[in-house]
């Protein structure tokens, strides 16, 4: 157990260092991700509409974006550059990875929406935010693995429940975090100057956390616990 410690600590370290260092390269992921965060409000309030036209033509908008935020995060996580001179790929280099990703979270999002039907509110709530947090790992897998299959939702609760307590304390946070500033967001006749404090609040969230899951997701998909014990002996 003292070893399960050391490698929280180690871990926890090394992805808060990392996320640090690029915070200031961090611009045009925080403009792409307070981008969705508008967007999301937007749809969150239903001011977009809800007919069926509206609905697939919100959906391309939101891979697109999906596609930005990738980018930048590649960008910034495995080049350790800010991404501005590849933004103008963003779309080419992603938009199959995340129309694939994206169609397996909606399939599951419906599936759930289905089983949930009836249910109070605040179950509904916390079986959502199982759902985010079993698919925690999805974005990681599209910009940092790019990976291209259907079972991108299965590998991502596979490596969330692999990688339980490092990733998935942290995931948890973020996640319940976030999907409450969501929820918050959908609120109607909300004062514009809070709306626009949590819009930013979300965004803020969602950059720094999602810089760190990309270093935290680097370091443990890379090497195994047994890899990482054997490295602190070594260091020791």
């Amino acid at each position: 157990m003292n070893d399960r410690i050391k490698d929280f600590a180690q871990c926890s370290k090394s992805a808060f260092s990392n996320t640090v260092s690029k915070l200031k390269k961090s611009y045009i992921l925080f403009l792409f991700l307070l981008l969705q965060a508008i967007f999301d409000s937007l749809k969150a309030t239903g001011f977009l509409g809800g007919n069926y036209l509206t609905g697939f033509i919100l959906y391309l908008i939101d891979v697109a974006i999906y596609c930005f935020v990738a980018q930048s995060l590649r960008s910034l996580v495995i080049y350790g550059n800010s991404g501005k001179k590849s933004v103008d790929s963003s779309i080419s280099n992603f938009f199959y990875l995340s129309i694939n990703a994206m169609f397996s979270i909606y399939i599951i999002n419906l599936f759930v929406d289905i089983l949930t039907r009836g249910l109070s509110g605040s179950l509904y709530f916390v079986l959502m935010v199982l759902m985010k947090f079993l698919l925690s790992a999805v974005l990681e897998f599209v910009y940092i693995q790019q990976y291209y299959g259907v079972d991108i939702v299965i590998q991502s609760a596979k490596f969330v429940l692999n990688n339980i307590l490092i990733w998935g304390l942290y995931s948890l946070v973020y996640v319940i975090l976030e999907s409450m500033l969501i929820r918050s967001l959908g609120i109607y006749g909300m004062p514009i100057a809070k709306e626009v404090f949590e819009i930013l609040a979300l965004t803020v969230l969602n950059t720094f956390f999602l810089l760190f899951k990309g270093h935290l997701f680097k370091l443990l998909n890379n090497h195994s616990y047994r890899q990482r014990k054997f490295m602190r002996g070594f260091d020791e």
